[in-house]
């Protein structure tokens, strides 16, 4: 038994609680367990995917995203789910807790990421700590490793990532973690940026000193082809006022108003909502088009794929074949589904005005469907062999002794050590001199 750092106060309070207490509360807690043991019977489901390797076909990068796209959840779920059936058989005793409902599914992911060793150890710490408790403790740095194995190969260095998009209401976002050498370098840039807006009279925050830095990048660009690839286009329609991004993002009306004062304008005549276009007058796709097709996508159209950045656009019946640069003609693909189209592992055909006008096919031949379709269950769902309990939720000591994060081959080294040595301030009267 651990000592979690819970007042005796609280300790009683949960102690006293009804285990059958009416209330939107414990009908939560039933729920909880039904989804903890639904969800660890699709982690089951997925070892054997992973296995039989059944994710895989056209388009398809990851289990993840195969699994996303079937079970119509977010892609963090999906990537948490195919974390814990990668390692399912690796934590016996953590699973046989999920599978009986006492764990959810984030807390599993997050457990799952200590060592193999001390699955049974972080059972009892998994039970009452929250998903913020569980990611600030289940590190490398808290779990004492076995000193009779050999030092580990060091940790493989962490990859630069940058991530960035709009998040709606007229807001952008860039989050990102690079190396601190490029670190340096940015930060160089950013502060140097900044100290020029501050010696022109401007704002110079730091989102300032950024944009400044990407105008200077944009500015330096030679070729007026290059120059109108990276300019930012906005669409705007007549009929309403409404000003979106080429990803479909809603524009506020005051940018949009600011925007419109003092930019490059170029009409897309439309005809019963469809824009005009050049039938088989042009083999490359005008960008006017081509950016009128990338709106209408947003993204690849394939179905569960989310490249929605680096886009082609492509003729569905062929050039060669009499197509014509129509876009009910022209599609947006991202690069892997354009190159497996052209090596006939994928299919397309339809009208790409159309909502749900293109029909998408494997190297079989066999329909890809847009996106799972789930079964509607005819008998009552998985129950958990007890009732859920949530996690404490209050604060807890994270300096307990006893936790059990240490290799039992550690334990057993620091016992021998503390038994054979005395400690430095003791005394034994027997070493009196006479």
């Amino acid at each position: 038994m651990y000592d979690y750092g819970m007042s005796d106060g609280m300790a009683s309070t949960i102690q006293q609680q009804p285990v059958g207490a009416p209330g939107p509360a414990a009908r939560i807690c039933e729920i909880a367990g039904i989804l903890n043991v639904a969800n660890a019977e699709l982690v089951s489901i997925m070892e054997t995917v992973l296995a039989d390797e059944h994710w895989q076909g056209p388009g398809i990068h990851t289990p993840a995203q195969w699994l996303a796209w079937k079970a119509g959840i977010s892609p963090e779920r999906a990537r948490d789910i195919v974390r814990i059936a990668g390692r399912r058989s690796s934590f016996p005793t953590l699973i046989d807790t999920f599978d009986h409902g006492h764990l959810s599914v984030e807390q599993v992911a997050v457990a799952v990421k200590a060592p193999e060793w001390a699955d049974a150890d972080i059972v009892d710490f998994a039970k009452i700590a929250t998903v913020t408790q569980l990611r600030r403790m289940i590190r490398d740095e808290h779990f004492a490793g076995d000193p009779d194995q050999p030092a580990p190969e060091p940790p493989t260095p962490p990859r630069d990532r940058l991530s960035f998009g709009a998040t709606g209401h007229g807001r952008w976002r860039i989050n990102g973690e690079l190396d601190l050498t490029a670190g340096s370098r940015i930060e160089a840039a950013l502060t140097q940026a900044k100290d020029a807006l501050f010696e022109q009279g401007d704002t110079n925050t730091w989102a300032d000193a950024l944009v400044e830095m990407s105008e200077r990048s944009l500015d330096a660009v030679t070729s007026n082809t290059r120059r109108d690839r990276y300019r930012t286009w906005l669409h705007y329609d007549v009929t309403n006022g409404a000003t979106t991004t080429t990803d479909g993002w809603q524009i506020p009306m005051a940018l949009r108003d600011r925007l419109l004062c003092d930019g490059v304008v170029q009409p897309v005549w439309q005809r019963d909502g469809t824009p005009f276009s050049i039938g088989r007058t042009q083999r490359i796709v005008p960008d006017r088009t081509r950016r009128a097709v990338q709106r209408r996508d947003r993204g690849c159209r394939v179905p569960g794929c989310t490249n929605h950045r680096i886009i082609e656009i492509h003729h569905i019946i062929h050039w060669t074949n009499g197509g014509t640069t129509d876009t009910s003609n022209l599609v947006a693909l991202c690069t892997r589904h354009h190159r497996l189209h052209h090596q006939n592992m994928l299919g397309i055909t339809g009208n790409a005005d159309q909502p749900n006008g293109l029909i998408f096919t494997d190297h079989t031949g066999r329909v890809i469907q847009p996106n799972g379709t789930p079964t509607i269950p005819t008998q009552p769902p998985p129950q958990p062999a007890t009732r859920y309990r949530p996690p404490y939720g209050g604060p807890l000591d994270y300096h307990w002794i006893g936790l059990g994060w240490i290799h039992p081959n550690e334990l057993r080294r620091q016992q021998h050590q503390a038994r054979t040595h005395r400690p430095p301030d003791h005394h034994d009267p027997s070493d009196r001199a006479p």
